[in-house]
């Protein structure tokens, strides 16, 4: 079979296949591969957030033990207080 005209040739179907085919076929499989990709990051993302989570409670339970020990010292330092007062005063009557 003679495939020109004129001296210009005509594609075949398998190289027009082929010449639309494969370059389509390359971007599917690159979109997919990058889809993939996005969804493995994204799970790693949810397990930090997971982890920062934890870390962020651990943080929030010292802070509030280290409010209940200011309180404590505070109250301390008030009942001091209210001694060396009261000796002061001692002081001063005699």
């Amino acid at each position: 079979m003679d495939y020109t005209v004129s001296r210009r040739a005509f594609m075949t179907n398998l190289q027009l296949f082929l010449a639309v085919g494969l370059p389509i076929l390359a971007v599917l499989s690159s979109l997919t591969v990058s889809m993939l990709q996005v969804s493995g990051i994204r799970e790693d993302m949810r397990g930090m957030r997971a982890d920062f989570r934890e870390d962020l409670r651990g943080v929030r339970e010292d802070v509030r033990g280290i409010r209940t020990d200011l309180t404590t010292l505070t109250g301390k330092v008030i009942e001091i207080d209210n001694r060396l007062t009261r000796i002061e005063e001692r002081m001063e009557r005699r």
